[in-house]
């Protein structure tokens, strides 16, 4: 609220206030003696201008260093200080201009101090205020772009359910394969079938157990194989325990297809991929071999798995070297 633009409006009409309440209303002195009500105004305006501006001073330079305590907390306490020093100040310069009665005792700090104790609890109460309503609005924002990035999830997953290049791949691989085996053909039916079940029944799903997505994900890694033979080797290794816990649906195959998408294999250079737990993280590592041209979808599928991560509450990290790209993903324990 301190950095507000209109902020000297503000400072103006809090003054005019409180004079009008001195004058007016017969309210709190400064002194024990009154002020002329020139020098009152004046003396109003000044100390309305002080405790704002280290208001100010506070929010944009103090509040960063303290970072455990909460800043409202902080704020309020550290105006105190400066309420001390701008009331001395004051007292100190009325002397100065006035002389006595207006000299520096114990009543007339203390009196002064009062006043100025309660300008700067009306602004921090104010503050108070445009804190907690800005926090509102921002939390309601983030609840408007989990919605968004649900539904660009939902589409997104929709669309690889009907993406045609996805579609066309693998029936083209089904046709050369009920030339060749039919067995393997009706197995590779079957897979991608389920597949395409998968999808479809978890697409309004937030979460799933890794149990269920590790077996569609063999589903799909049994579709490379039939494809891309020794070129694409992908090795599971998993303690048991992390069964129960939860992950987003479709992670784990948007990592594998990324390493499909962007990297070079043949069977004299195959890709490994191994996925393994460390804790209760999931680390996705595969052997660095990108292709020369350029993707234009490259990152989309990184960019979804971090948002919805994100949106939980959790983080993903990346880490790439000259011979390998690693992604991992937190598995998440519902209490």
């Amino acid at each position: 609220m301190f950095q507000h633009k209109y902020k000297f409006i503000f400072i103006a009409v809090l003054a005019i206030y409180s004079f009008l309440n001195i004058i007016v209303l017969e309210g709190d002195r400064l002194f024990q003696a009154g002020l002329p009500y020139n020098y009152l105004f004046w003396t109003i305006l000044g100390l309305s201008f002080l405790v704002w501006m280290s208001n100010w001073f506070i929010q944009k330079f103090l509040l960063k260093k303290l970072k455990k305590i909460h800043p409202l907390l902080k704020q309020f306490t550290l105006s105190i200080i400066f309420v001390i020093l701008t009331s001395l100040l004051s007292v100190e310069l009325t002397e100065l201009i006035l002389g006595d009665p207006f000299t520096l005792t114990r009543q007339n700090f203390l009196l002064t101090f009062a006043f100025t104790f309660r300008i700067n609890l009306f602004l921090n109460t104010l503050n108070a205020i445009f804190f907690f309503n800005r926090k509102y609005k921002e939390k309601e924002l983030e609840a408007q772009k989990l919605k968004t990035v649900n539904i660009g999830s939902q589409y997104e997953r929709l669309n690889y359910q009907l993406n045609p290049h996805f579609l066309f791949n693998n029936l083209n691989a089904l046709s050369t394969l009920m030339h060749n085996d039919v067995d393997k053909a009706d197995q590779f039916l079957q897979k991608l079938s389920a597949i395409y079940r998968y999808i479809s029944q978890n697409v309004n799903e937030e979460l799933i157990t890794l149990e269920q997505e590790i077996k569609f994900l063999n589903d799909y890694i049994s579709l490379l194989e039939i494809r891309f033979r020794d070129a694409l080797i992908i090795e599971i290794s998993l303690e048991e325990r992390l069964n129960q816990l939860f992950i987003p649906p479709v992670v784990l195959q948007l990592l594998i297809e990324n390493v499909v998408k962007h990297n070079f294999y043949t069977s004299d250079k195959p890709v490994k991929v191994t996925i393994e737990n460390v804790d209760n993280k999931l680390k996705i590592r595969n052997t660095l071999q990108p292709k020369t041209e350029d993707v234009d979808s490259m990152g989309i599928g990184l960019q979804n798995i971090s948002e919805r991560y994100r949106f939980l509450g959790e983080t993903i990290s990346i880490n790439r070297t000259a011979i390998f790209f690693e992604v991992s993903v937190p598995l998440i324990e519902l209490k």
